[in-house]
């Protein structure tokens, strides 16, 4: 899947399990075919989804890895990309027995080489996908320095995405960000808006801006589209 064929999908898709699916064959047409999304709920359970095969999906729950899972432990700290994979165990003297088992684990699957990126950081949620390979390090560093921003931007536009359905993700708005979006939907602006519903300019900006953060929205207009597919995936749902 192109990415231009990727992020037309992403802008209107509402179904969890078809950006699932269209997000790991973009990225495996990139060579990342050993790809890992991880949701972090507000009572601290992980949610994982993986390419790496319903064995390995099982042992980890049934051995509860995640308690020694150096991705949790380590990459959710911080946004930045930390290399992953038992190509790049040897750089992290820290890891205990427990967490390089954890990785040696996922290598018997077929995955040597990938990358964190840590789309969603916040004090009871967390979101991050493990991007790995098949491939060796050198190969990955390589793509990495060519697409690696991209890859993040269209991550990035997953963000809270694939596991949530319609009602869900419309049931963090509050009835006043709700008001806001689908005056912002009829084709208002801000002062339209804030004169419509009795509200400051800045009051409406506020709700705007907490909107696009619940929906994990990039942009304004991303929050929008996002905002319009819901809508019409929920009103769908009752019909």
């Amino acid at each position: 899947m192109r990415t231009e064929d990727f992020a037309n999908l992403v802008a209107c898709e509402t179904e969890a399990s078809r950006l699932w699916e269209a997000s790991t064959s973009w990225l495996e047409e990139m060579g990342f075919d050993r790809v890992l999304h991880l949701d972090i709920n507000g009572a601290g359970k992980v949610a994982v989804q993986t390419t790496l095969g319903r064995a390995f999906e099982t042992y980890y729950q049934d051995e509860r890895l995640e308690r020694h899972d150096p991705f949790l432990t380590y990459c959710l700290r911080t946004p930045d990309p930390l290399g992953t994979g038992v190509d790049y165990i040897d750089d992290y003297s820290y890891l205990s027995a427990a967490e390089k088992s954890v990785i040696y684990t996922a290598s018997e699957t077929g995955y040597r080489a990938g990358f964190s990126c840590v789309v969603r950081m916040g004090p009871t949620v967390c979101e991050a996908w493990n991007v790995g390979s098949t491939l060796a390090r050198a190969e990955i560093e390589a793509i990495r320095r060519e697409r690696g921003h991209e890859i993040r931007l269209g991550l990035l536009a997953l963000r809270g995405r694939l596991g949530a359905p319609a009602s869900t993700l419309l049931g963090q708005l509050t009835a006043r960000e709700r008001a806001c979006l689908d005056r912002l939907s009829s084709g208002l602006r801000t002062k339209a808006i804030a004169h419509d519903l009795g509200l400051a300019p800045v009051t409406v900006e506020l709700h705007l801006r907490n909107a696009r953060t619940k929906l994990g929205a990039a942009t304004r207009d991303q929050a929008l589209a996002l905002y319009r597919s819901l809508m019409s995936a929920s009103e769908g749902s009752h019909l």
